[in-house]
């Protein structure tokens, strides 16, 4: 065969240049694209209805396509994938909206690549095993409403580049072990869920956080951020309805500021340095429904004023300092269902105005200096009642013997004060109890 004229060569080397180059850049199709993925991850059994004889669409375990047949979700949630995300060809999915991975066992970095998937909105790898640390890359998905990286090993500082993400709403990167963000990460003002939980972030309170107007839960908990609450919090994100700081190294008194949000339900800031008693506004926020101030140095009293919280279900005040008797007022919690008080020097008798407390479930005041007679009426009270703790205080008189009377009742802990009888004898419900402790 003769060689072909150089002119000719001159034009087909070029052709052929170019049909490779297309080729190479063509992106596989999106059920090659998944195949080749569930090879990566070792063909797992969960994934069995994917072959190339079904209906991707269809068929496929956690694949959902619009109404073009193109792949719009990813949904593998709680199936037990383990392996990586570096084979999955993110080119091949250009209308993919949801990508949810929550709850496997899948590791490695998180690849850059997922940048690629522009038209996502909802990106959940939370609780895996993933490592190293968060792509800046990921801040190029302007259309993701919600990113969820929690519950994994990430590591280094926040990218800044997730501060520019112009329709986040969800942003949750707790339980990893993230450090601070530098000072390019800006403000989300269309931020409503935040959550940066259990990292490694310290300082003073976050700056950008405050430009997060439309937060309406907050959970900085279970780092180590110091100083003072800012007053300004309250005026900067009216809107907030969970409040968690707890867990940290914040100081000084609990800002009466709080005191103007409104619509707050759930404040958990226990466990800091805070100091100055239990401020009295805290009756003045009748949307409350979870109070948690427990393991912080506050002293003083518990104030009668707290009765007012009808909404309130979950009191948590134990390690305080509290020295006061325990406010007959309180009996007014109807709404209550779990109240801690113990670990405090809380004195005097148990009012029987507690016996209003209908839903109480679990009941501890141990470790004070509780003295008198234990209330029967409690008992007779409280039918959801499955945990009662009083131990180590002072009470005199018999055990009441209504106790038999709160027939879900489970704990019973009595010991290391100055009851008498009944002996278990008396009543058999006694032998059903998960746990009597009466000495």
């Amino acid at each position: 065969m003769s060689t072909p004229p150089a002119r000719l060569l001159h034009f087909l080397l070029p052709l052929s240049l170019a049909i490779i180059l297309t080729d190479a850049a063509t992106p596989p199709s999106e059920a090659d694209a998944l195949l080749a993925w569930m090879s990566s991850l070792g063909d797992p059994p969960e994934l069995s209805t994917w072959t190339n004889a079904t209906s991707l669409c269809s068929k496929w375990r956690g694949v959902t396509c619009d109404s073009s047949g193109r792949v719009s979700s990813l949904s593998f949630r709680n199936l037990g994938l383990a392996g990586g995300l570096d084979k999955l060809d993110s080119s091949a999915f250009p209308a993919l909206a949801e990508l949810d991975l929550n709850g496997n066992n899948l590791s490695g970095s998180i690849p850059a690549s997922l940048s690629r998937l522009r038209s996502l909105s909802k990106l959940d790898l939370g609780s895996n095993s993933f490592d190293g640390s968060i792509p800046p890359q990921l801040g190029d998905l302007t259309g993701l409403v919600e990113l969820r990286l929690y519950n994994n090993n990430l590591v280094g500082a926040i990218p800044h580049q997730l501060s520019r993400l112009p329709r986040i709403v969800h942003f949750d990167l707790g339980s990893n072990y993230l450090t601070n963000p530098d000072s390019r990460f800006s403000a989300m003002p269309t931020v409503q869920f935040l959550s940066l939980y259990l990292n490694y972030l310290n300082g003073s309170f976050p700056v950008f956080v405050l430009g997060c107007r439309n937060v309406t839960y907050l959970d900085l908990s279970q780092n180590t951020f110091s100083g003072p609450v800012t007053d300004a919090l309250p005026a900067r994100l009216p809107g907030l309805r969970h409040l968690n700081l707890s867990s940290n190294a914040f100081s000084g008194r609990i800002p009466a500021s709080l005191a103007s949000l409104t619509m707050l339900q759930d404040l958990r800031i226990g466990a800091n340095s805070f100091t100055g008693g239990v401020p009295e506004f805290l009756g003045s926020m009748p949307e409350l429904r979870i109070l948690e101030l427990g393991g912080c140095p506050l002293g003083g009293p518990l104030p009668p004023v707290l009765g007012r919280l009808q909404k309130l279900q979950r009191l948590y005040v134990s390690w305080a300092g509290l020295v006061s008797t325990l406010p007959p007022e309180m009996g007014n919690l109807t709404s209550l269902y779990f109240m801690d008080l113990s670990m405090n020097s809380l004195s005097g008798s148990l009012p029987a105005t507690f016996a209003r407390m209908r839903k109480m479930r679990e009941f501890g005041i141990s470790s004070n200096r509780l003295t008198g007679q234990i209330p029967g009426v409690l008992f007779a009270s409280w039918p959801e009642l499955i945990s009662f703790q009083v131990q180590n205080n002072s009470p005199t008189g018999e055990i009441p013997p209504e106790v038999g009377k709160a027939t879900k009742l489970n704990f019973l802990y009595l010991f290391s004060n100055n009851l008498t009888g009944p002996s278990r004898r008396r009543s058999a419900r006694w032998s059903t109890f998960s746990s009597w402790i009466y000495r």
